[in-house]
């Protein structure tokens, strides 16, 4: 995992020299993955279309197997292996992408680690420069301190390093407004350079988590002391949730229709796919509201790729079978039916 941390993280900073902007990063980052992962979505979109042309097949072996489950999976299988369709491989590049996100998100918290690219062991240097500097700016520092929650930069160091690896962001962000400190002895004296990271896009800092209570507060009328960039954030993870929902719709409207599942009774079974297409934006955006505001706008620059990849591919994909061959293969089906009744 660490190795692929490594790599994203090599990629979102050539992303970031290439654009000089660190949203611009995320969002070609984004159009990175996506082309890696084209092949996948291709044979995705191809399986899909295949198993819509094959769903009025599908739907007549359900009702003519509606009382044998098995051999109802075992009539639909044969079909699957007939027309080469696999099911599950619009699970695939889902399966891919989790790694990447989880992977993206230490990225995005780790940002000295990842993105400036200094080692582990060299965080001595990164802290003799702030104990340095700080003889001259100790108002400075004490904000610093302050923000990371230690009463002295030594608490950084303890621990291996713990509580500087879980408070690179707001360092990193003291290195990118105090740049003098990234040319002290101590840092310089390694022989490598390391460049802050500027965290800004549209007036909003990437490296912020969106403040879900802010929003409740101001829901409920609550806005004093609000900063307007606090609630520029919300746009995250709002956008999260409703290209979501929009690249799910878009996706469904592709997909096969299957003939409603019924109960016992002959009434139609609840379909949980329903519910499903309203909890999963809100999933969505809550979990922009929980992670780094990158993090969030990676989703939504996904979601919103996915979307165009989707419509391109259905026009541009084509698959060789007909109306007229599935329409033979029920018509045996139904055949089979009436001989069974006899």
């Amino acid at each position: 995992m660490n190795i692929l941390m490594q790599g994203l993280g090599w990629i979102l900073k050539l992303c970031d020299t290439l654009t000089g902007s660190y949203g611009l990063a995320i969002i070609l980052f984004t159009v990175l993955i996506k082309l890696i992962l084209l092949p996948l979505t291709v044979k995705q979109q191809r399986s899909m279309m295949m198993m819509q042309k094959l769903q009025p097949l599908l739907n007549e072996i359900q009702q003519k197997y509606a009382n044998d489950k098995e051999k109802q999976s075992m009539e639909t299988m044969k079909v699957y292996q007939k027309y080469h369709v696999n099911p599950m491989s619009g699970c695939l590049p889902l399966l891919i992408q989790l790694p990447i996100l989880l992977s993206l998100y230490w990225v995005v918290k780790r940002p000295i680690t990842y993105l400036m690219g200094v080692p582990e062991d060299e965080f001595w240097r990164i802290i003799n420069a702030l104990k340095e500097w700080s003889e001259s700016n100790p108002d400075a520092i004490a904000n610093l301190l302050s923000a990371v929650r230690v009463d002295s930069l030594d608490k950084l160091a303890e621990s291996g390093y713990k509580m500087f690896k879980e408070m690179e962001i707001p360092i990193a962000r003291f290195l990118e407004t105090n740049g003098a400190i990234m040319q002290n002895h101590w840092i310089t004296g390694s022989g490598n350079t390391y460049e802050v990271i500027n965290f800004g896009f549209l007036g909003m800092d990437l490296s912020q988590t969106p403040s879900l209570g802010a929003l409740t507060g101001f829901l409920f009328g609550s806005a004093q002391g609000l900063a307007f960039d606090t609630m520029l954030l919300w746009l995250i993870p709002i956008l999260s949730g409703v290209s979501s929902y929009a690249s799910m719709k878009i996706s469904q409207s592709m997909q096969p229709q299957q003939a409603p599942q019924k109960n016992a009774n002959g009434e139609e079974a609840p379909n949980p796919m329903k519910s499903m297409n309203l909890f999963m934006p809100f999933i969505s955006a809550w979990f922009a509201f929980s992670l780094p505001a990158a993090v969030g706008l990676y989703w939504v620059a996904s979601n919103l790729l996915q979307m165009v990849q989707q419509v391109v591919l259905n026009k541009v994909i084509h698959v060789d079978l007909t109306e007229e061959q599935v329409e033979g293969e029920i018509v045996n089906v139904k055949k089979n039916r009436k001989k069974r009744k006899k």
